[in-house]
Formats: structure tokens, C-alpha cells, sequence
């Protein structure tokens, strides 16, 4: 695996720092969302990457941004363009989590997973990769994903990269320890800002109805 130079290694602390201030300074999820995503793609040089949410269930996790460089594809998100892909399930029928799933997998288990080739990893089911591969004349081979927990351990989302590629040569690559160190560190920081922006927009809710139902108590007592 490839590992950084020091001057690899502050250009993605910059990203990390640039970012760090993104997320004080963006009161809008879906920008702040994007941004995570792109960050992580340009800091392992990946050609592709998606963003799951979880449902409002939090029995599934539901593709919320997905881009791929080499097939000109950038859906969901801010892009206006929808993403027909069914979730994937957290749990099977019976509630017992979802282990086929690298995804799911990683969000259920709170651990990432990295896999260097995945026409050679036979522990998770990846045959809807094969039939987008097939439809789209594509070859996923590295995948790296890794959850966003927040403070409390609370999912927030799974980032998922595909296809490190040498910034070089163009070969793709697996992705490094270091890759997965670094993307670790943007998904947990990223969660708790998205949590704690989740949280503001709860109490504002809370607040406008708290003056709604003032404005309510004031104007029956008073024909004024």
C-alpha cells in the first residue's frame, strides 16, 4: 500500500482544517453534506464515493449523495438528481442485523472496512457492484467505508470510497492505513457537527412553537 510524504500528509491536514471551519460556517446540511463527501474523495485521490443517511426508521441506510469522476455521475445531494437505489437494510426479516452488506455491516458494527480488491473478498455480498460494473462498463476493485458516529455513538451516516487511485500513474490503488486514519477522523468530526446542527434546528422548532402557543394563549384572553 502506498503511504504519504510529509508534504501528502499537511496538504491533507489543510483539508481536515479547511473543513473543521466548513462545518462551524455552513448552517445547511445537504452543502455541508457534499462537502464531507468531496473532501473525503480528494484526500484518498478516489474516483468515486456515496453518502448513506439512515432512515427515519433507523432500520435502513438510504444513498444520499453518490459520485463517480470516471462515469460523469453526481446524484443526490444539491445536484437535483434523484438516486433510484433501494436502501439497504440495517436488519433482515427476522431483526438480526444485516452482515451481507458491507455497508450495513459498518454501520451496524461501528467499524470500518477496508477491502483492496472486491472481485477477491468473498464476505460480503457485493452483486449489485457486479451489475452496476456490468451496466456501466466500470471496474470497482478498492473500497474503503467507514461510519459516522457522533459523540454519543449515535449513526449519522456511512462513507463509502471506491477506487483510490495513484495520484502518479492513475492506477487504482488499495486504499492505505493512513487513508482509512484520515477518513475516520473526517467521518467523526463530520457526524458531530451534523448532530449538533440537527440539534439547533430541533431547538428552533421547539422555540417557534413554544411562541406560537404564547401568541395563542394571549390572543384568547385578549380581543387585542
Amino acid at each position: 500500500m502506498q503511504e504519504l510524504n510529509p508534504t501528502q500528509i499537511a496538504q491533507r491536514l489543510d483539508l481536515l482544517t479547511e473543513l473543521s471551519v466548513a462545518l462551524g460556517n455552513t448552517p445547511d446540511t445537504a452543502s455541508l453534506l457534499e462537502r464531507i463527501l468531496v473532501v473525503a474523495k480528494t484526500m484518498t485521490d478516489a474516483d468515486g464515493g456515496t453518502l448513506y443517511r439512515p432512515s427515519a426508521d433507523r432500520r435502513s441506510l438510504c444513498f444520499h449523495i453518490s459520485i463517480n469522476d470516471t462515469l460523469g455521475i453526481y446524484q443526490g445531494g444539491t445536484s437535483g438528481r434523484e438516486i433510484n437505489i433501494p436502501p439497504v437494510p440495517l436488519f433482515d426479516a427476522q431483526g438480526a442485523k444485516n452482515l451481507s452488506s458491507v455497508a450495513a455491516y459498518s454501520a451496524n458494527f461501528g467499524q470500518s472496512v477496508n477491502i483492496e480488491d472486491v472481485y477477491q473478498a468473498d464476505v460480503f455480498n457485493f452483486s449489485g457492484m457486479r451489475s452496476f460494473d456490468a451496466n456501466f462498463g466500470y471496474h470497482s476493485q478498492s473500497f474503503l467505508t467507514v461510519p459516522m458516529n457522533d459523540h454519543e455513538g449515535e449513526l449519522v451516516g456511512v462513507l463509502q470510497l471506491i477506487n483510490a487511485k495513484d495520484p502518479q500513474t492513475g492506477a487504482i490503488r488499495a486504499f492505505s492505513t493512513t487513508d482509512q486514519r484520515f477518513i475516520e477522523a473526517l467521518a467523526a468530526q463530520a457526524a458531530v457537527a451534523i448532530t449538533n446542527q440537527q440539534l439547533i434546528v430541533q431547538l428552533e422548532h421547539l422555540l417557534e412553537s413554544l411562541v406560537s402557543l404564547i401568541n395563542l394563549g394571549i390572543d384568547e384572553k385578549s380581543p387585542y
